[in-house]
């Protein structure tokens, strides 16, 4: 698919790209991306279940929580929802139904003009089924496409032509779990993409305007309320904004600050406290021994079932774009380099020290999502020394397998609902049995390709 891709961009490239107006390459990229993820039919809807309702209750009832429809609730058995002053509300963030609300009121509209009823009383009457399923994964899809669009726009204004930085964004949308996680469904995981690629863009552009970065704090703030484990590019961000942009420091809290407030005395009225439990529950899911670290240090790059390299193995380039700016000396107290690559490793080893390591229900690498723009950023200087690097045959030959391996395995995951059930058997997760994510035999994006039994042939074991 990336050859194709390659191909068409070159044929186009006659047309002198950099002529088109940066509107028109946005516009374009963003309707493409968006088309092959709605046309992509796997939905993967598990912790989101409920999301879309709590979207309909912020609509309908100008409330958070679930209590109009605790008739569909398992308050028992279901780990998605919590009580707190009798009341209902969901486990996970506020902030993802707060941003799929705009969608949900527009779904209505149009669910009531095709039907005898509207949206909202159709989720009263219905549990989450495949009509509420399509719909997040439709949402989510847009959210997924639109986070392509500051990648493009970092790569375009740090040092690559349009060619260059459209092919990078194709890479980013199409070779990554951008499409077989975060497009799939309403994780949390599309959401806090889209504000950490808009923040970089944001630190990115205050190189040369310094202003811009009182913005950033916004968009960061807003990247933790989506997701906690975002709290080290917070923590990391800040500091490089103090460091190098002091002056505009206070004006990047006091952004920060329309976000964070409302959050606070939010959960201070729903919990009496200043973070809600699912934000300290991060802390209940630390390994128990060395051991558990250790396996899951080595298994979220390398193992079958959710090794980073092994569903994305063109990372293996942000290894090497991260080489080429440590011999360009990038990797000073003042560079955004530095502190990228710090959030990467704090991030892996955090996620590291998770007794679910692997992510349990789930596609691949799931909670690397978060950091794939910071990842791709180091793949820019990749392109940007293009000329150099891919004079010499076998890194363009590599770096061009690796683009295509990616993008098929990406392709399988998104298209086949085999690799999702790939989590339903021979053990269901999350029941244990850490051996599978170690089973080279049953590979989880090759599930489905066994002619004896789809859904249950482990592969590549099968083929012999």
């Amino acid at each position: 698919m990336i050859s194709v891709m390659t191909s068409k961009v070159e044929k186009i490239s006659s047309f002198n790209l950099e002529k088109i107006p940066t509107s028109g390459i946005v516009a374009l990229l963003f309707v493409f991306i968006l088309g092959v993820y709605w046309a992509s039919p796997v939905v993967t809807v598990t912790d989101s279940l409920w999301n879309l309702y709590v979207a309909a209750s912020i609509i309908q009832e100008k409330n958070t929580n679930l209590d109009e429809y605790k008739h569909h609730i398992d308050l028992e058995d279901d780990v998605r929802v919590i009580s707190s002053k009798g009341h209902i509300y969901s486990n996970y963030p506020i902030a993802t139904p707060i941003i799929s609300a705009p969608f949900v009121w527009a779904a209505d509209h149009y669910f009531s003009y095709r039907n005898s009823e509207d949206f909202f009383t159709y989720l009263r009457k219905h549990k989450p089924d495949v009509v509420t399923g399509r719909l997040e994964k439709n949402i989510a899809s847009v959210i997924a496409a639109l986070s392509a669009i500051p990648i493009y726009l970092i790569g375009y204004s740090v040092s690559l032509n349009r060619k260059q930085a459209i092919i990078l964004t194709l890479l980013f949308a199409f070779a990554t779990s951008m499409w077989s996680t975060a497009s799939r469904a309403m994780w949390q995981h599309g959401p806090s993409v889209l504000f950490l690629s808009i923040a970089l863009l944001l630190t990115v552009l205050a190189q040369k305007d310094e202003k811009i970065i009182s913005y950033a704090g916004f968009f960061i703030a807003t990247a933790y309320v989506i997701r906690p484990n975002n709290s080290l590019s917070v923590i990391l961000t800040s500091l490089y904004v103090l460091i190098n942009h002091r002056k505009y420091f206070v004006h990047y809290l006091l952004t920060a600050g329309i976000v964070a407030i409302p959050f606070i005395v939010s959960n201070w009225i729903t919990y009496e406290a200043i973070l809600p439990p699912y934000f300290f529950q991060l802390f209940n899911k630390l390994a128990a021994t060395p051991a558990g670290f250790f396996e899951a240090f080595a298994g979220t790059m390398i193992s079958p079932a959710r090794g980073l390299f092994i569903f994305t193995p063109l990372y293996l380039f942000a290894i090497y774009g991260i080489y080429i700016e440590f011999k360009n000396g990038s990797f000073t107290l003042y560079d955004l380099q530095t502190y990228l690559l710090a959030i990467i490793i704090g991030h892996w080893l955090v996620v590291s020290s998770f007794a679910d390591w692997d992510g349990s229900w789930s596609i691949g690498p799931r909670y690397f999502v978060d950091i794939t723009p910071y990842l791709f950023f180091f793949i820019i200087p990749v392109f940007r020394d293009y000329q150099r690097i891919f004079s010499n045959k076998t890194l363009k030959y590599a770096f061009v397998s690796l683009a295509v391996a990616s993008t098929l395995i990406q392709f399988r995951c998104a298209t086949s609902i085999y690799p999702f059930l790939w989590n339903s058997y021979p053990v269901t997760y999350p029941d244990g049995a850490t051996y599978r994510d170690w089973d080279w035999s049953d590979l989880q994006f090759l599930r489905g390709l066994c002619s004896d039994d789809a859904e249950k042939g482990q592969a590549p074991g099968c083929w012999f």
